[in-house]
């Protein structure tokens, strides 16, 4: 179930317009959804240059956010599963030092706004299926989705990974009085029986991962028969991706590849995963953080703090939730 990829120069791909492919980038040689042959990909979404005819150090600082000069590494579109991802991209260590460098995401979003969208996404996850037992989350952040979660469901232990230990005081603060284990590594690291999971959460998490097939079997293992998997990833299908074309946020140096609805369950499947339901999400935002988004996303720049209005909205941008579970009969 293991994408091979392996460190090598990369051959110049025709198709690019904008210089030569630079060697010491990571090659996949298979689809990371479906392991389809990498080589029945073809072209489908570039940046102006593309990052992998770049060398390493002109990336400068780990790009994201909404600005029109990102640059990303071509994604291809995979002949079998029509899934898009990297084929070139960094390798493990490139990616340790660039993360190293990164922002965070979401600091600048007020925390009523970044609970209201945990507090949506538990609701989600309550009204599809009952969920009970021990709970893994890798990527928990500064608890948000934990703490709906257990105020909503039986939880038992509480497993979070986070590698961030400024925010450990935090998790402990807000999960008081809950049986917590936190770890700053992979879920193999925690020490987790086989087959003890009620529920394993990775909230955009899977979008980043250079073997999510690697990682789902990991966690397939840990989950009791009927235990649950939440994921929320970008939806590469949505309207807005369409709209927005390369200026998508998702289409970023951070992301080896994007999923759709039919892709997010063609690599659960493939998992030994059954997917019970798949859902667009809200994300609330400020109302002037989406003003300013916007503005930078159509290409016109930055626009000036001015006053923020109270509102936070619930809009549909191009994520999904998924819930699946391991099938009842699987004991292994």
């Amino acid at each position: 179930m293991t994408a091979n990829a392996h460190p090598a120069p990369a051959p110049a791909d025709p198709t690019l317009s904008d210089g030569q492919v630079q060697p010491g980038w990571l090659r996949r040689d298979r689809c990371p959804v479906c392991d389809a042959p990498a080589s029945g990909a073809s072209p489908a979404m570039r940046s102006d240059p593309p990052a992998e005819t770049l060398p390493a150090e002109a990336h400068g600082r780990f790009l994201s956010g909404y600005g029109s000069g990102r640059v990303f590494f071509t994604y291809h579109r995979c002949g079998g599963c029509g899934a898009l991802f990297c084929p070139t991209y960094y390798t493990p260590e490139q990616l340790d030092r660039l993360y190293g460098r990164q922002q965070e995401n979401m600091a600048d979003v007020p925390l009523p706004a970044r609970t209201a969208t945990q507090r949506h996404y538990a609701e989600l996850l309550a009204g599809t299926t009952e969920v009970a037992g021990d709970y893994l989350e890798l990527g928990a952040d500064i608890g948000l989705f934990a703490e709906a979660c257990a105020a909503r469901m039986a939880l038992g232990r509480m497993y979070l990974v986070e590698p961030n230990l400024e925010v450990h005081d935090e998790l402990r603060r807000r999960l008081a009085g809950r049986d917590l284990v936190l770890g700053t590594g992979s879920a193999a690291e925690m020490g987790i029986p086989p087959g003890s999971l009620g529920l394993a959460v990775m909230i955009h998490v899977a979008d980043h991962l250079l073997d999510p097939a690697l990682l789902l079997a990991e966690l397939r293992r840990m989950l009791r028969p009927g235990g649950v998997l939440f994921l929320v990833v970008h939806n590469v299908d949505s309207a807005l991706a369409r709209l927005l074309g390369k200026r998508f946020p998702p289409f970023t140096l951070q992301h080896p590849q994007l999923y759709g609805p039919r892709t997010i369950g063609t690599l659960l499947r493939r998992c030994g995963f059954e997917v019970l339901r798949t859902a667009r999400t809200k994300n609330h935002f400020p109302v002037m953080h989406l003003a300013r988004a916007g503005f930078q996303v159509a290409g016109l720049g930055a626009i000036a703090p001015g006053f923020d209005l109270p509102w936070t909205p619930g809009l549909r941008l191009g994520n999904i939730a998924v819930i699946a579970r391991k099938p009842l009969s699987d004991a292994g």
